[in-house]
């Protein structure tokens, strides 16, 4: 008579110590980046809706806005169409959006204290949106 014999395989301890430190260790290396990433994404998106609520303002009053308060609350100027934005939104990292009116960026602060450096005005992967339209617009991106 002979008898089949089914032999069961499994995974070992050692096997499934070594699968549990790869995968932690492919979480540890990719899990900053994304998370930059992330903040990078948001504080873009920011700067795109704070620079068309700029427009907006700009289309209804005829003027830009001083400050970024002005497009929440009304500052007594003529044709004021109601609030252009709910909220200002704060940086990812934390702090506040700036208007620079001498190159038309809505941008993050080169003084913020959490923003990596390459992302504050003047860096390398700066993050702000130019809210001057048209050809006047293209000479104030750099």
């Amino acid at each position: 008579m002979k008898y089949l014999s089914c032999q069961v395989s499994g995974m070992t301890r050692i096997q499934l110590l070594i699968l549990i430190a790869l995968a932690s260790l492919i979480i540890v290396l990719t899990l900053p980046p994304w998370l930059e990433y992330r903040k990078v994404s948001q504080a873009d998106i920011d700067v795109d809706m704070i620079a068309e609520a700029i427009k907006k303002y700009l289309k209804h009053t005829g003027e830009y806005p001083p400050k970024l308060s002005d497009l929440i609350t009304n500052p007594g100027v003529g044709g004021w169409d109601g609030s252009y934005l709910e909220s200002i939104p704060k940086t990812p990292w934390g702090g506040s959006y700036q208007i620079l009116h001498e190159s038309y960026k809505v941008c993050i602060p080169s003084n913020h204290a959490r923003v990596p450096a390459k992302y504050k005005l003047g860096g390398i992967s700066e993050i702000s949106r130019v809210y001057l339209e048209g050809r006047q617009g293209e000479k104030h991106w750099w």
